[in-house]
């Protein structure tokens, strides 16, 4: 694999695709080969774009379908690739799809009081009073899990519907793909419980990869959770056809001390189709969490032997959590359905801050961002660790 650098932008951040375009001289200046853009389709914004409501169309609120075109143009003036975001496990409940094809989704007759939904692990499975039946939601109550095997067997039917927002997208210049959270699909519908751990191994997510990507010629990334650290990613390398596999998990292992997060580095690095990150949409600012100033991240972070590398946006300036003035209870409730589920369960908002998924999302001032970042010492420090990054060899084992 060729050391690939990827620039995730979370379109909330900014108020539209003309402040995102602006933004793309950032990840150009830093030497990205990728950009990636979190969800801009159409969505209520229950999970903020991670629920959508239309695959083929962009959310109004970020602009329109010409605003985002000339978006690819100018990354791809600058010489980046675009990479959206795929979401394969389920949909808004929003989406015309619930009502007009209720069989692409899970159904029940009765509760799984023992599923357990991954964002607050209360129930799984709501009630549908028009259905008279219970839908699944892996996630959000308002996210309806897809059914890839009904009986069993692949759906064909989905399959074909995601070739061809596949298609859309390529045809209007879209590079590639992040799959989010594919893992989801490794359901056991025989199973009397489900909980974060039984989605983990299974066929079923890769059979589906293969079906919706075969023969198309696009860069693939895919969100993984390996606590193996490394099992996992050498199966989906050697068994789909995903060039980056990116185990989340592995930042997570810096709670065991900085010498265990190393080795778990390291091993994971190994593989060449491993992809490091230690930020993201998902995860609060790396120097808050670790304790390391970011110099330090940045080093760990560019030292690793990874072949790739993601950047969050903000990183490169050394971004910490927003301190309560900068984020709010309530600016961090809007920000994050996790720790809103979490918070109306009855758990305490101080004790959620730290962790919450908000602390990376508020918004950038995208008019003084540009000529901070630029002028800034640790941008330039990002930007060398890059450069001498992208002249090292690696050494797969």
């Amino acid at each position: 694999m060729a050391k690939t650098l990827v620039y995730q932008m979370y379109p909330i951040s900014f108020k539209n695709i003309g402040a995102m375009t602006r933004h793309l001289l950032i990840p150009s200046q830093l030497g990205a080969d990728y950009v990636w853009l979190s969800p801009l389709y159409l969505s209520p914004r229950d999970d903020h774009g991670y629920d959508v409501a239309n695959y083929k169309a962009i959310d109004p609120r970020f602009g329109t379908m010409d605003d985002f075109e000339y978006f690819i143009e100018i990354a791809h003036s600058y010489g980046l690739g675009v990479i959206m975001d795929l979401v394969l496990n389920h949909t808004s409940t929003k989406h015309a799809w619930f009502t007009t094809h209720p069989q692409y989704y899970c159904w029940a007759k009765e509760d799984k009081p023992d599923w357990k939904n991954l964002f607050n692990g209360g129930p799984a499975w709501k009630y549908h009073d028009k259905a008279g039946k219970y839908y699944l939601h892996t996630f959000h109550e308002t996210q309806a899990d897809l059914n890839w095997f009904p009986d069993g067997s692949l759906n064909r039917t989905l399959v074909k519907e995601f070739r061809k927002i596949v298609d859309f997208w390529t045809d209007l210049g879209v590079d590639g793909w992040r799959l989010d959270v594919p893992q989801s699909i490794n359901k056991d519908f025989a199973s009397d419980h489900m909980e974060f751990k039984d989605l983990l191994f299974g066929y079923k997510a890769a059979e589906v990869i293969n079906a919706v990507f075969k023969g198309k010629n696009t860069f693939l990334m895919m969100e993984c959770f390996d606590p193996s650290y490394g099992g996992l990613t050498e199966y989906y390398a050697e068994n789909t056809p995903v060039d980056f596999v990116l185990n989340v998990m592995v930042k997570d292992a810096i709670s065991e001390g900085e010498d265990y997060f190393q080795k778990v580095i390291k091993s994971s690095a190994k593989n060449s189709h491993f992809m490091l990150d230690f930020e993201s949409h998902d995860s609060p600012r790396f120097p808050s969490r670790s304790g390391f100033a970011p110099e330090k991240s940045l080093r760990i972070l560019f030292e690793s032997g990874a072949e790739g590398i993601c950047l969050y946006q903000g990183q490169e300036l050394g971004l910490y959590n927003p301190n309560p003035r900068e984020l709010t209870d309530k600016q961090m409730l809007d920000l994050d359905a996790q720790t809103l589920m979490k918070f109306r369960q009855g758990e305490n908002l101080d004790d959620l801050r730290p962790n919450s998924r908000a602390n990376a999302r508020i918004s950038l001032d995208i008019s003084n961002y540009i000529n901070v970042v630029t002028e800034s010492e640790i941008f330039k420090i990002t930007r060398n660790w890059v450069e001498h990054w992208k002249q090292e060899v690696h050494h797969e084992v």
